[in-house]
């Protein structure tokens, strides 16, 4: 069979969603081995770590577009501590969104069951959001412009014009890799077949330390 190449689409991959569309979305754990409940990913310098979100446009016009975000919950620095805090208030409009739990609700009851989520839990949360597009950055290379990506604009709550809760699906394991097999002395390889070091605990600058 002919592959027909005149026929297919001129576009490389999905153009972004335009900004202001509301769409309902799907979370996924892209889960490391570190941080919080064992989820969570060290960053390429090394010196944070958060949890690596998939999210997927479920239905409708944009139906399987993704938006893919990595979310710090630690760090050393303060730029960090500030990168942790959204994560958390991204987070708790996910679970009020998923629960119908009122954000101006600071009711005992309220605040219990916003303390009771667990990282894990969100793996299969489907909530409703408007998607925003953040403009490609400077290749490092400066040969031109990293591509348009959509991101996370306002998701819906209790209060939003337009709010509703999702159906939810059931239960979602999150898929976390098989562990390495062991070398000697029960050791876990490393990829080049060595002995594994285990993950370090990111260093606390004098200002984050109790």
């Amino acid at each position: 069979m002919a592959l027909n190449l005149s026929t297919a689409s001129k576009t490389q991959g999905r153009e972004v969603v335009p900004a202001g569309t509301l769409v309902p979305l799907v979370t996924k754990i892209r889960p490391g081995t570190i941080g919080v409940e064992g989820l969570c990913k060290r960053s390429s310098k090394g010196d944070s770590e958060g949890v690596d979100f998939e999210f997927t446009v479920k239905g409708g016009e944009h139906d399987g577009a993704k938006i893919y975000a990595f979310q710090i919950l630690d760090g050393t620095t303060a730029g960090h501590a500030k990168a942790a805090g959204i994560t958390r208030a991204l987070l708790r409009a996910i679970y009020e969104a998923v629960n119908a739990i009122d954000p101006k609700d600071e009711s005992p009851e309220a605040d219990a069951r916003r303390n009771s989520a667990t990282l894990a839990g969100f793996n299969g949360a489907t909530f409703l959001a408007t998607l925003d597009v953040e403009p490609g950055g400077q290749r490092p290379d400066g040969n031109g412009h990293y591509r348009d990506k959509n991101v996370i604009g306002k998701i819906l709550r209790v209060g939003d014009k337009g709010y509703r809760r999702l159906d939810q699906p059931p239960p979602m394991p999150v898929e976390r890799s098989a562990p390495p097999a062991p070398t000697t002395a029960g050791s876990p390889a490393g990829p080049d077949g060595a002995p594994a070091v285990a993950p370090t605990a990111i260093a606390r600058p004098h200002w984050g330390q109790d």
